[in-house]
């Protein structure tokens, strides 16, 4: 659980919130883009949560380069299989 929201600045090693009863702690300070759902089953080491360190909350509204990076590459895979 967390009290954080989406584009609020955090700081390294700001608690963002607990999961098992252990803090999760902010790796790098900036801008929270975004956080896994409470209530979650997650496995130990899995990455919950993303932080742009440009600082820019208007990045929180936007894709992100890598998920358009991906998603334009299955939609190329996709298309190629389909247009056989």
């Amino acid at each position: 659980a967390s009290d954080h929201r989406i584009g609020a600045m955090v700081a390294p090693g700001e608690i963002l919130g607990w999961v098992g009863g252990e803090p999760v702690v902010a790796g790098i300070g900036g801008v929270l883009r975004g956080l896994i759902r409470p209530g979650t089953s997650v496995p130990a080491g899995l990455k919950i949560g993303d932080i742009d360190p440009r600082g820019d909350v208007g990045t929180c509204a936007t894709i992100s380069d890598k998920a358009r990076a991906i998603s334009g590459s299955v939609l190329e895979a996709v298309l190629r299989v389909f247009n056989r």
